[in-house]
């Protein structure tokens, strides 16, 4: 490595699990190749085959705690300190990618931090209630001890976001809530989607496909009831601690398929009739990569999809997180011709590409 080029460390909060997240870390690697990666916890094993297999992390203080990376989602009051201990001396750029406490990390006035916000913390945020109710934390008692531990983490939050020399957004809704919360400004730059590992069917099947993370906030619940009502086949791909709860519910028209290979889920878009979604995210790439496939996607309208989703060109866009609006829009949607060549062109807006000449821009200009 040249002696004079500066010194480069990456920050990601966990890496658990290899999502939407995770792809934007695989590009900035791809940015930066030379650069040190960071994160709170590594679950190292669940990356074999992506293309973070292999690569060097390291980790804060709640790696050491016992079955961590199953346990981290409680830890949260304690990942403040954790991100603060990250020791990030001797590095000239520090790159955050944060979606909860990342941005708080802590430099020096000769070290340059530009931070790419995927939300403000949604659960100590704009999601508080939907948290407290989907994570089953109603009973006073617990309540309250919740929502003063969560009125301890915005107050940590405001002053943390003050730390970043940069701040960069993932979408406008992000940017929004960034200036709502923390009164900063931020840029945005669309996260990256790799546009080319998908390829359009001729025909379209006749089922649906759900691909997510499955947490509560993101309501596949409410999807599989909306399919229960309608009848139609629904494939779901993903795993997480709702996985059992949705076995329960499904009826046979529904095959939960658990965790799948990038290349089984790029088939799948490839080959779907529609693309369903539920939770309010703060962009999406998932429903990106379906509109990269050709794939007609019904989403509510909350959040990143009415950016990503052009209504009645694309997709469609439902007004309630319920799974009657689902079934009303499904239904809908069997009598519109979707054009896969315009799904297509309108997913080129986030390629790879598109994201890093964006990033380096910005990077130059910070």
């Amino acid at each position: 490595m040249n002696a004079d080029a500066p010194r480069i460390a990456i920050v990601h909060e966990w890496l658990t699990t290899y999502g939407g997240s995770e792809r934007v870390l695989v590009e900035m690697l791809k940015i930066f190749p030379q650069a040190s990666l960071f994160a709170l916890i590594h679950a190292e094993k669940n990356f074999c085959g992506t293309p973070l297999e292999g690569r060097a992390v390291r980790t804060s203080f709640l790696q050491k705690i016992p079955r961590v990376t199953k346990l981290y989602r409680a830890l949260l009051p304690l990942m403040p300190r954790a991100i603060e201990s990250l020791d990030l001396r001797g590095y000239d750029l520090v790159i955050s990618l944060s979606h909860a406490v990342a941005h708080g990390l802590k430099t020096t006035r000769d070290q340059t931090h530009i931070s790419y916000i995927s939300t403000p913390m949604r659960y100590a945020w704009h999601m508080q209630d939907d948290y407290l109710r989907l994570h089953r934390l109603s009973w006073p008692p617990i309540n309250f001890a919740a929502r003063r531990a969560l009125s301890g983490l915005r107050r940590w939050d405001v002053s943390a976001a003050a730390r970043a020399d940069s701040l960069l957004a993932n979408s406008a809704w992000t940017a929004g809530h960034i200036r709502e919360y923390w009164g900063r400004d931020s840029q945005v730059i669309y996260p990256p989607v790799d546009v080319e590992r998908f390829n359009p069917a001729p025909q379209r099947d006749d089922f649906y496909l759900f691909v997510s993370r499955l947490v509560p906030y993101k309501r596949a619940d409410e999807i599989v009831r909306a399919f229960n009502m309608l009848g139609l086949p629904l494939v779901i791909v993903g795993d997480g601690p709702e996985l059992p709860k949705l076995k329960s519910l499904a009826k046979e028209n529904i095959q939960l398929l658990g965790p799948q290979p990038d290349s089984v889920v790029a088939d799948l878009m490839n080959r779907a009739r529609a693309f369903v979604y539920m939770a309010t995210e703060d962009f999406g790439i998932v429903m990106a990569e379906a509109q990269a496939a050709g794939c007609p996607v019904i989403a509510y309208a909350e959040g990143g999809a009415g950016e990503i989703v052009r209504d009645g060109e694309t997709g469609l866009l439902f007004h309630a997180q319920s799974a009657e609006a689902m079934v009303e829009a499904v239904t809908q949607s069997r009598t519109i011709r979707f054009a896969p060549e315009s799904a297509r062109g309108n997913a080129l807006r986030f390629s790879s590409e598109r994201f890093r000449g964006g990033f380096l821009k910005e990077v130059g200009r910070a």
